[in-house]
């Protein structure tokens, strides 16, 4: 199975994307975040993925209500993370109707938490492992965990995590390419891997999707289709059932 996921990134109420998650360096597609999810589902997305930016520095989710009119306005499945770092926030987020709920900083920095977070929700819970170089970058990017991909990665099997999204920072909002090559960990422990950052065109797509043997499901796709260097309908046929 392998899935294009379109990003819907929301600062200040608004519909942005960043450069390498640098909130000085954002340009802003709407002011109105549920009219780019319709969009995306207009033209055929199967699946959308939501980041509320101000949450993940606040450490609490910031746009709700942006993030409850996109769960009104479209019917596709959702994934949402930014901010959600208590069991009250993802329960609050998956009954506005999201699908998954993404977890970063707490889930990475707390065991006990994820654990019980995976007890509750089962697979509706993905955790998030950003990487700058060598280093898993958490609470927006803005500083780095003291553990490793490697350790990170056997903490999140051992409380029972099965799906991650993995972000590259250095190429995140450059439209740099995505050559496939993801850190050999997550392709070694039997994850779901979703990757995100740099994705520019169809060849990187394939490059992802010739790994979904491996476990890599999906990709998240933004600036690429903002700045019109992909048409979403032109690379739905890349996705399998």
């Amino acid at each position: 199975m392998f899935r294009i996921y379109p990003a819907v990134d929301i600062l200040g109420g608004r519909c942005v994307r960043l450069r390498k998650g640098n909130l000085s360096e954002k340009t802003v597609y709407s002011d109105k975040p549920w009219e780019m999810a319709r969009h995306w589902q207009e033209l055929g997305a199967s699946f959308l993925h939501v980041v509320d930016l101000d949450g993940t520095v606040a450490g609490h989710p910031v746009n709700l209500g942006s993030l409850e009119r996109i769960l009104k306005e479209v019917d596709i499945p959702v994934q949402v993370g930014g901010g959600i770092r208590t069991l009250e926030d993802a329960r609050r987020v998956l009954e506005m109707g999201a699908q998954r709920v993404i977890l970063g900083t707490r889930a990475l920095e707390n065991r006990d938490f994820l654990r019980k977070a995976v007890e509750s929700f089962g697979e509706r819970i993905v955790v998030s492992l950003d990487t700058r170089g060598e280093a898993l970058a958490v609470q927006g990017w803005t500083r780095d965990l003291d553990i490793g991909l490697e350790e990170a990665v056997m903490n999140l099997l051992e409380c029972g995590v099965r799906r991650v999204v993995h972000t590259d920072i250095e190429r995140d909002g450059t439209l740099s390419g995505h050559s496939g090559s993801l850190p050999q960990v997550l392709l070694d422990r039997g994850l779901k891997v979703i990757a995100s950052g740099g994705i520019a065109g169809r060849e990187d797509l394939l490059a992802l999707r010739a790994l979904s043997p491996r476990g890599v499901e999906g990709a998240v796709v933004g600036k690429a289709l903002y700045d019109g260097a992909l048409s979403l309908s032109d690379i739905l046929d890349l996705e399998e059932a």
